[in-house]
């Protein structure tokens, strides 16, 4: 199953590394959440809202609209 990649990457300093110049940076990428945990998170936030409180079955429920917007995304690419 695809995931849609990664949401919100971010650059972190992991080290530094001599040089010349002095000390420079190394950074690595940290991937953040997948475009399909923030997808069913939103659509969690929306079931929340209308059926409190929220169960396993409601997080359940969240990602198979997940999937169902990944899907329709990747018919549209």
């Amino acid at each position: 199953m695809k995931n849609g990649g990664a949401v919100f990457p971010t650059q972190i300093i992991s080290h530094y590394q001599d040089t010349k110049e002095g000390a420079e940076p190394v950074y690595v990428t940290n991937g953040g959440m997948t475009l399909r945990d923030y997808f069913a998170g939103q659509a969690l936030a929306g079931l929340a809202s209308l059926v409190p409180p929220c169960t396993e079955s409601s997080a359940h429920y969240a990602y198979e609209y997940a999937d169902a917007m990944l899907a329709e995304r990747e018919k549209e690419q």
